[in-house]
């Protein structure tokens, strides 16, 4: 007897083995393909453009030429549009971070009183703009803020406005526009990061302030914001990191008009040194110097909020 189980332990332990390295050779396949899109999409990219940063290089080998550091000393020196396109960027975030982010969380506060049914309904159309393609919001919402769009036609209806407004022949104008589409397609992923953080606030809590008398305003200021004070501050990085990077919306809608006054330091990067964007023939060189330093101070903004916003992190 003793004989026998023996061998049927090593017969299960030789069905095992080959079970074990089919589910090992699986996991390895499934994360092949995101590490190759990694390396190849990421790294190399940023290693190329570092090479290629102390270079003159206009895609022409015959006029490429080393020039050292003297890309990125221009940059700091004489490009006076690319600090302008930073001071731009921060415009549009201080625009349009305080309604965003509020209105998000209070859609949220919203679904989550409503029915299950109701709230998976909701949430899709929430997301719904998310999925849109940025050349097609910068095109809706262009003809929406048209001098004869359908905008200066409500403003007008409502009595606001006597006469159609030209939002984009002023920088202000342009730069509500942005905001106002920048709003419409961002708040639904903020609805549903603030959702998934409000599902992890005890009920209980919330049914022991009743008791003590709390209010609904009460309960919202005293008792949600603290307890999802650690994902609020992660959303808000989303959010400004999100609007650093968004130059793709700023070509597709006002492409910088009027005069280039609304170009971020992403959209200023696009059209000014990526060949088929940019007009002429750019330097691609000092485009990758301008990019690296871009990354630097992007991660600077980063790691100011971090630190200013500590203490949000330790509030519950």
């Amino acid at each position: 007897m003793k004989g026998l189980f023996l061998r049927k332990t090593t017969l299960q332990g030789h069905k095992t083995m080959p079970l074990k390295r089919s589910v090992s050779i699986q996991c390895y396949l499934l994360l092949a393909l995101p590490l190759i899109g990694f390396f190849v999409f990421t790294i190399y990219p940023i290693i190329w453009a570092f090479l290629k940063a102390f270079f003159y290089y206009d895609k022409n080998p015959f006029n490429t030429r080393f020039v050292g550091i003297e890309n990125f000393i221009n940059v700091f020196t004489k490009d006076k549009s690319y600090w302008a396109s930073w001071l731009t960027t921060f415009k549009i975030m201080f625009m349009k971070l305080p309604f965003e982010i509020p209105m998000a969380l209070v859609f949220a506060v919203m679904l989550k009183n409503v029915s299950k049914k109701s709230g998976q309904f909701f949430r899709a159309v929430f997301t719904m703009p998310n999925v849109v393609s940025t050349a097609i919001i910068g095109v809706i919402f262009t003809n929406m803020f048209d001098y004869f769009g359908f905008i200066n036609e409500l403003l007008i209806n409502l009595g606001i406005l006597k006469e159609p407004f030209n939002w984009f022949g002023s920088t202000i104008g342009s730069l509500i526009a942005l905001c106002a589409g920048s709003l419409w397609s961002c708040i639904g992923v903020n609805i549903l990061y603030f959702t998934a953080a409000l599902t992890n606030v005890p009920e209980d809590v919330y049914e022991a302030a009743e008791i003590d008398g709390a209010n609904t305003f009460v309960k919202f200021f005293k008792i949600t914001i603290p307890m999802i004070a650690p994902v609020f501050r992660t959303i808000l990085l989303l959010a400004i990191n999100g609007t650093i990077q968004g130059g793709e919306y700023i070509i597709a809608f006002t492409n910088g008009a009027p005069g280039g006054s609304t170009l971020t330091v992403g959209a200023y990067m696009i059209k000014a040194f990526l060949p088929g964007f940019a007009t002429g023939v750019p330097n691609v060189g000092y485009g990758c110097a301008a990019a690296i330093i871009t990354s630097i101070l992007a991660t600077m903004v980063a790691l100011i909020y971090q630190r200013v916003s500590i203490k949000m992190k330790e509030v519950y």
